[in-house]
């Protein structure tokens, strides 16, 4: 199913629903999601520190001298 195919039915179902909380709640959602995708959100590289230092410990050693 393509995105446009998926957007589509994401629709279509959206307007079925009279719930006003659960509407409130997909589009918190939404925002928060279309929020997370920003180019300016910084990476946390220190979370891979040991698998790195585990698999390239001694190429980094050699650099660093």
């Amino acid at each position: 199913m393509s995105i446009a195919e998926m957007k589509l039915k994401a629709i279509n179902e959206i307007t079925k629903l009279e719930n006003e909380k659960a509407l409130k709640e997909i589009l918190e959602h939404l925002s928060k999601m279309s929020g997370e995708s920003g180019v300016d959100k910084p990476l946390n590289l220190f979370q891979y520190y040991d698998q790195i230092k585990d698999q390239y410990g001694d190429t980094l050693q050699k650099l660093a001298q």
